[in-house]
């Protein structure tokens, strides 16, 4: 970033801005967890079908998240509880999270959105979720994976960075936690731009003011 920087201050001197910003943090991974494993156990997905399919559930992998989605109208209630069972204490799994708290996490309902999920699975920090129901152990502890997108945001290690400086920035603030939000408006603000109906607003105490 020195060399950018420096190429910046020749290039642009006194009106240059550089930031550094990210959509997650970083977490190694130790450890593949494999629910459908235990769900072909349960009788409720077959091993060799797509991603865990089966005429009831579907699991889609997001690796720190996986999100379960369940395709027997009938029967749904009766189909969530007997997941929640069967995944109740498997190791590496950090929480389920229902449908009525998805809002906490930014994804709609599904009596909203037929394309959101019925269930969300978080993995624990250095954990990831892979999607074949094949053998017998719910885990893999040689993962293909170094590390992997979809975690819990609220684990500290998962934050993401935001570094800005040069025109327009206030030197050496420290801005503690911020919102992702808070970004394009900050970036929009120091262009001169406005964004209508943003969700986010400026990061005011990281400018200079104009």
């Amino acid at each position: 970033m020195r060399e950018v920087w420096e190429e910046l201050k020749r290039d642009f001197s006194g009106k240059a801005t550089l930031l550094i910003v990210s959509d997650h943090g970083f977490s190694p991974i130790e450890r593949m967890i494999l629910p459908n494993v235990i769900l072909r156990k349960a009788g409720l997905v077959v091993a060799g079908a797509k991603q865990g399919t089966t005429d009831a559930v579907q699991i889609v992998s997001q690796g720190g998240a996986a999100f379960v989605y369940v395709l027997d109208d009938a029967h749904r209630s009766e189909v969530i509880e007997r997941i929640k069972k069967a995944l109740q204490g498997l190791q590496g799994l950090s929480k389920i999270v229902g449908s009525e708290n998805f809002k906490e996490y930014g994804v709609a309902n599904p009596s909203d959105d037929p394309h959101a999920p019925d269930l969300i699975l978080f993995a624990e920090e250095g954990c990831t979720f892979g999607d074949t129901a094949a053998g017998e152990l719910p885990f893999n502890d040689k993962p293909e994976r170094k590390g992997s997108h979809g975690h819990d945001p609220n684990l500290p290690d998962l934050h993401a960075t935001f570094v800005a400086w040069g025109a327009g920035i206030k030197p050496g603030v420290r801005l503690g936690e911020i919102s992702n939000i808070d970004v394009a408006p900050t970036i929009a603000r120091l262009l001169e731009l406005s964004i209508p109906n943003a969700d986010g607003k400026a990061l005011k105490e990281a400018l200079l003011e104009k």
